[in-house]
């Protein structure tokens, strides 16, 4: 049976034929409830696998609700499971020690500062307006990574909260305060952030109502979250469909669109007050890992392969797929959704 013939099935049908002993992927999808509405009759929309790392050969469903539209993983993981699927160094780039030696590792540097210039842009209009204001209290960035985008953004406090050593070790040295552990346990008092940023990290949770209960927690009175997402309504999606690679099985537990990412937001005590489908960081690279995974400079770096011949065939793709990316970003339907949203 095929991904193709698979989607639209009803997962609590039984599948009639079987190549191993007990349940296939679109049986165990049968006992997930959604992890948006609860409902638990999902339907299956597309077979899927790890493309990026290939750290594994299983397979996986994308599944969506019926009754609220909300896409998400399945056969469910433990989070022991969900751990095994990140590739040493997915989390971070190389070590901070060596960002500023080597040609490569200077050009990488400057290249992210200039494709975060729409996450920068976007958020300092947040930082500047609370500023002006006399309310800004400091930025917790969480899923900070090696620290990029709060170098990028140069906003005074900030924090980085990550759960790998190697990020906030890699934040450390930029010249801020990074935390280790998650965002429903960080030592920070209540109203601590004038805003939290979390980028292409929500994706990665489920259900999202913890991990939002927590910002609300930490925001103060008249702080903000910005929160950035791959967006499944996206133009490359509809094109590519299993392969495009903001599902990024088996990491990605829910796979939002614009308006599920809004719903999901109100429904957890936030209003949505601007949104953006403008990344330059995430668009055009977002279609050149669907088209060629292999040259996505992370899984180089995971398969020891790292050098200039592969970044340069992966900047060109990326500069290839900027037009396209670009379009549908400008339509609306670009492969990241950003959003502004404050506490309700």
């Amino acid at each position: 049976m095929t991904a193709e013939t698979r989607g639209g099935v009803n997962v609590k049908m039984i599948a009639t034929a079987r190549v191993n002993a007990g349940p296939s992927p679109i049986e165990s999808c049968a006992a997930m409830h959604c992890p948006g509405c609860g409902q638990a009759d999902g339907r299956a929309l597309w077979d899927v696998g790890d493309r990026l790392f290939a750290t594994t050969d299983r397979r996986f469903q994308v599944v969506r609700c019926p009754g609220c539209d909300l896409e998400f993983q399945a056969p469910p993981l433990s989070r022991e499971e969900i751990a095994s699927f990140y590739p040493p160094g997915y989390w971070v780039g190389p070590p901070e020690s060596d960002a500023r030696a080597g040609g490569l590792s200077r050009a990488t540097e400057a290249y992210r500062r200039l494709v975060l210039r729409d996450h920068v842009r976007f958020v300092r209009a947040v930082v500047e307006r609370q500023q002006t204001a006399g309310t800004w209290r400091g930025l917790l960035d969480v899923g900070c990574g090696d620290g990029s985008f709060l170098d990028a953004l140069g906003a005074h406090p900030a924090v980085g909260l990550d759960w790998s050593l190697d990020a906030v070790r890699a934040v450390r040295a930029r010249g801020f305060a990074a935390v280790r552990g998650g965002l429903e346990a960080t030592p920070f008092a209540a109203g601590a952030f004038s805003a939290v940023t979390m980028f292409h990290y929500l994706e990665h949770v489920s259900p999202a109502q913890p991990s939002l209960d927590a910002v609300r927690r930490l925001l103060s009175k008249d702080g903000r979250l910005v929160v950035q997402v791959p967006n499944a309504d996206c133009w490359q999606r509809a094109l590519l469909r299993s392969r495009w690679a903001g599902y990024d099985p088996p990491r990605h537990l829910i796979h939002y669109t614009t308006d599920t990412l809004r719903r999901t937001l109100e429904q957890n005590g936030f209003a949505v007050v601007r949104v953006t489908h403008a990344s330059l960081r995430d668009n055009p690279t977002t279609l050149a890992n669907s088209l060629a995974p292999t040259l996505y400079p992370p899984a180089r770096a995971a398969r020891g392969s790292d050098g200039w011949l592969g970044s340069l065939a992966y900047l060109g793709l990326v500069l290839a797929s900027t037009p396209f990316a670009w379009l549908e970003s400008a339509c609306g339907r670009g492969a990241a959704v950003m959003m502004e949203a404050k506490p309700r």
